[in-house]
């Protein structure tokens, strides 16, 4: 989507959004893509899956026994219950 469509479900401006999404960028979170006058942005999924699990392994979660489950689920469509804390 780009800054002036996502800005429409945020309380913010298109340029408060694009300059958000330069932050995003530079963090590597987010990718644009120029088409014209108009940049799309997409999230980096891989990025944000491997932050997600450096979280998870520091407050002690177990992810890898449970990620194969997890992620048949999501393509189900089912919801998911809270991952459950080790110990």
């Amino acid at each position: 989507m780009s800054a002036g469509e996502l800005s429409g479900h945020f309380a913010v401006s298109k340029p408060t959004m694009s300059a958000h999404f330069s932050v995003l960028q530079n963090a590597g979170l987010i990718e644009a893509e120029k088409n014209g006058r108009t940049i799309v942005y997409r999230l980096k999924m891989s990025v944000l899956e491997e932050a997600l699990l450096g979280f998870a392994q520091t407050v002690g979660w177990d992810i890898k026994a449970q990620s194969g489950a997890r992620r048949a689920a999501l393509k189900s469509g089912t919801r998911l219950r809270p991952l459950k804390q080790e110990g």
